[in-house]
């Protein structure tokens, strides 16, 4: 299960990829060009430069994004789609690039400006659960609680069955010190995907927090024995364990 803090919100087509390095810029499409990007970001970046310079429409400039996002100049792929979206009327069309603008500035490690381009994007498509909860990852790695909080409280009343957006959830109402809310909200987390190390570790922190001891103990030993722990997550477990013992 990929967690908040890893995920990426771009998925790449393979097919057609060896065709489209060779093609002109005059020939190219958006779904040629965007295919080509995980095989050779490098070279579908100068092919769709090459068609923004032979007149290509916005089509052009967002699979330069994309290209861009995919070689880590996150950077560039921001100033550019910040370029797109003010030249684009729709406003649905604005709005789903925003989410994209805010989602790059997460990744790029900006969460003030992700959370600037995730409330334009809002104010063009009110309560969007999708975009409520990246809003919140932003707050959250600004460590602003009450905002993330208030952003979770409205996406899980739209949709409360995403364990990742629960995860996020209980983590900003433990923050908050709301710890019986906090409980509810990693339970229901538990339930949907049980025996997740991130969940495990947080329902640990709660767990020890409602005075609940040897139920804290024993979700960090679950996370240390599972295979499929990530290091730093079986790390943060042994130490509250270790912790835990000599308190």
């Amino acid at each position: 299960m990929p967690r908040l803090h890893q995920a990426r919100f771009l998925v790449f087509a393979l097919a057609g990829a060896a065709a489209f390095v060779a093609q002109p810029a005059a020939a190219l499409t958006y779904s040629s060009c965007v295919a080509a990007i995980r095989s050779d970001p490098g070279a579908a970046l100068q092919a769709a430069e090459a068609w923004v310079q032979a007149g290509g429409d916005a089509a052009a400039e967002h699979c330069a994004v994309l290209a861009e996002v995919e070689l880590n100049r996150l950077a560039a792929a921001a100033e550019r789609l910040g370029r797109l979206i003010d030249r684009t009327a729709d406003g649905d069309e604005a709005a789903a690039m925003l989410s994209q603008l805010g989602n790059i500035r997460l990744l790029d490690g900006k969460p003030d400006l992700a959370a600037e381009a995730l409330t334009r994007a809002l104010a063009q498509t009110p309560n969007n659960r999708s975009l409520l909860v990246d809003r919140a990852r932003a707050y959250a790695a600004m460590a602003q609680w009450s905002k993330a909080t208030t952003d979770l409280d409205a996406a899980v009343q739209i949709d409360n069955s995403d364990p990742d957006t629960l995860l996020l959830y209980a983590t900003a109402l433990r923050q908050l010190g709301r710890f019986n809310q906090a409980k509810k909200a990693i339970e229901r987390a538990d339930s949907i995907f049980p025996d997740d190390p991130d969940i495990l570790l947080e329902r640990g922190r709660i767990r020890l927090l409602t005075k609940d001891r040897k139920g804290a103990a024993a979700d960090w030993r679950r996370v240390v024995a599972l295979p499929d722990a990530a290091p730093g997550v079986r790390a943060a477990a042994a130490a509250s364990l270790k912790a835990l013992k000599a308190k």
